[in-house]
């Protein structure tokens, strides 16, 4: 039984590498004028929708981040890595929890899409956009606005840090290819870090302005990269998304996951 849900988590994290891999592709075919287009989550499950065989494709992805959604949620309250009940400890256990809930909206999401393609989401409803700008609402959108940049901060903490070492079996690699699975993480961490920032700043700006929450996404934040710092620095990021999605594929492999 343990075998089957170790097998199934990492499955998870395929489906996690896959998702970061398109991005990362399609984006940077768009900063160096290849084609391509901002690729957000939503976007691209719109996108592959359209294709042959793609509601079958997406069915079988969502099953699979099922599987990261289970993994994490799992490690948050049995805590098989032993982070204790310390305020850091519960910190990376929440931080487990949080970021599972985050995949399991995308995995939603995704069947929403191939069985309901003309359904709205309630994020774009008259209602919840006037909720959003009363008081209540405010506060609880910079409440999450917040809960992601502290989330950024992590993400950067653990590029430069390099603590993620410890979650993989470094040592079941080839010692040639330890240095740049090492350099995969860090560089991956530091793209997301960056991207979820400028997101967070993108939605505290919906809570005080006009603008639609749905637009503090992904693809809103490489829009803004673009916008205020040119096709170069969203190619690099672009390309540090494709960079953590090899990094997340040897996870796959090498990743300390006892449940």
């Amino acid at each position: 039984m343990n075998s089957k849900k170790n097998i199934y988590a990492r499955s998870g994290l395929f489906a996690k590498a896959i998702l970061f891999l398109a991005i990362g592709v399609i984006t940077a075919m768009e900063a160096f004028g290849l084609g391509g287009f901002k690729a957000g989550s939503f976007t691209l499950m719109e996108v592959l929708a359209k294709q042959e065989f793609g509601n079958a494709l997406l069915i079988l992805w969502a099953v699979a981040l099922f599987g990261y959604v289970f993994w994490r949620v799992y490690e948050t309250i049995v805590d098989n890595e032993g982070y204790g009940t310390s305020i850091m400890g519960l910190g990376q256990r929440i931080g487990f929890c949080f970021g599972g809930l985050v995949y399991a909206f995308l995995a939603i999401s995704a069947l929403q899409v191939v069985f309901n393609p003309d359904g709205s989401s309630y994020l774009t409803t008259t209602d919840f956009q006037k909720f959003i700008h009363t008081d209540f609402g405010r506060i609880c959108v910079v409440g999450v606005a917040l809960g992601m940049m502290g989330g950024a901060l992590n993400e950067f903490y653990i590029a430069f840090s390099g603590i993620f070492k410890k979650t993989i079996n470094i040592d079941a690699i080839i010692p040639k290819l330890q240095k740049a699975v090492m350099s995969f993480g860090a560089i991956g961490y530091a793209s997301r870090g960056f991207t979820v920032s400028i997101a967070a700043l993108l939605l505290l700006d919906s809570a005080y302005t006009t603008r639609d929450i749905t637009s503090a996404n992904k693809e809103a934040a490489f829009s803004f990269m673009q916008y205020a710092f040119g096709d170069f620095i969203l190619g690099s990021i672009a390309i540090g998304f494709i960079v953590y999605s090899l990094y997340v594929f040897v996870e796959m492999r090498y990743r300390k996951i006892d449940m």
